[in-house]
């Protein structure tokens, strides 16, 4: 599947050059068979390059040079996703996956991020739901490479990275209660990313449903 015309980026990475920069160097100093052995992402030694799937997409990322693109298109994705995806690759130990869902505040340091990520993530998408098809959901949820499950009115496992799942729970608004929103994460997620990366996933993914919908409402 192609990416959606709000997953590519269209501009440098201005401010953030220098981060990337400097994350492309840790990148490049580590050895790629580690990396993919640590990851789970797989390298391909002859053309130098790691793939994996995320959120749906086919992406690769070249080695060293660190470029991130979307392997139908050659096209980079946004830099929170192309960014994250490089740390995590630079991040990796190798732990299992738990099976255990945790919530933002319970990640290292996850209480002091947590006010922002609370407003950017999950109350922007509990404040958009109101008067949204669950069928148009679900299908933006399979599109997005989701896996549903039973945990909320509507609930999706997202696949970020191959050891980076988040679970997506949504709950409608009645005639008596909002509609709220909260997004969990194994509770590996930071021998995968930092903090700020996991919260930077979560607000990506909330930004990508809304996107999503209004692109397929038209």
């Amino acid at each position: 599947m192609s990416p959606y015309p709000y997953m590519i980026t269209n501009s440098s990475w201005g401010v953030y050059n220098i981060s990337y920069q400097y994350s492309v160097a840790l990148f490049a100093d580590k050895d790629p068979l580690i990396m993919a052995e640590k990851s789970q992402i797989h390298f391909d030694v002859n053309r130098s390059l790691f793939f994996l799937t995320s959120l749906g997409q086919d992406i690769a990322v070249s080695y060293p040079e660190g470029r991130v693109f979307f392997t139908k298109t050659n096209e980079m994705p946004i830099f929170s996703w192309s960014f994250c995806i490089l740390n995590s690759l630079i991040r990796s130990d190798g732990a299992s996956l738990t099976g255990r869902l945790i919530s933002y505040r319970e990640l290292e340091d996850g209480y002091v991020y947590y006010p922002a990520f609370k407003r950017e993530a999950i109350g922007k998408l509990a404040t958009w739901l109101k008067d949204k098809s669950i069928p148009l959901l679900e299908r933006i949820f399979h599109e997005l490479g989701g896996l549903p499950n039973s945990k909320a009115d509507l609930s999706s496992t997202l696949s970020f990275l191959p050891c980076f799942p988040l679970t997506v729970n949504l709950w409608l608004p009645d005639d008596e209660i909002d509609s709220s929103v909260n997004i969990l994460f194994d509770s590996s997620a930071n021998n995968y990313l930092h903090t700020e990366d996991a919260a930077a996933i979560g607000e990506m993914i909330s930004r990508f449903l809304i996107s999503h919908y209004t692109l397929l409402s038209y």
